[in-house]
C-alpha cells in the first residue's frame, strides 16, 4: 500500500493545503505592503499572529505590522492612512521604528512575535541598539 493512500498521505495533503493557504495569505499581505504610499517611509511590513504562526482558521484576520518613519501621530489618523486601504480580512497596524523598538524593549507581545516568528513581506525590522 502506498503512503499516499494511508494516514500519512492524508496528513501530507492536509499539511500541503495549510501551507498553500498560508502562502496565499502572505502574498496578499505582500501585495498590500507593496502598495503602501511611499511617503510613509515604510521600513518593514511583517505578518504576525495566527497566519505567521500557522494556526489560522477560516475566521482569522491577516494581521500586518507596518513599521514606517512618517506616520501621523494619532492612531485614528494612522488608520485612515493605512487601514482604510486594506482589503477585507487584512488588519494592519502601524508603528514608527522608535515605537516598535520601545514596545520590543517593554516585551509587547506583537513586537516580540514580529521579531521572533513574523513573516517579513517588505523591508527589514529595526534592530535594537547594541547593549
Amino acid at each position: 500500500m502506498s503512503s499516499e493512500a494511508g494516514p500519512l498521505g492524508a496528513a501530507a495533503r492536509v499539511i500541503a493545503r495549510r501551507r498553500a493557504a498560508q502562502a496565499e495569505l502572505v502574498a496578499r499581505a505582500r501585495d498590500f505592503a507593496a502598495g503602501l504610499d511611499p511617503s510613509l517611509g515604510t521600513v518593514a511590513a511583517v505578518v504576525v499572529g495566527s497566519v505567521a504562526r500557522g494556526d489560522f482558521n477560516l475566521w482569522s484576520d491577516l494581521d500586518l505590522l507596518v513599521v514606517a518613519e512618517s506616520l501621523p501621530r494619532r492612531s485614528w489618523d494612522r488608520a485612515l492612512v493605512i487601514g482604510l486601504a486594506a482589503p477585507p480580512g487584512l488588519s494592519p497596524m502601524a508603528w514608527t521604528p522608535a515605537e516598535y523598538l520601545g514596545r520590543l524593549d517593554q516585551g509587547d507581545l506583537i513586537a516580540v512575535e514580529a521579531r521572533a516568528a513574523g513573516i517579513v513581506v517588505r523591508g527589514r525590522l529595526p534592530e535594537p541598539p547594541a547593549a
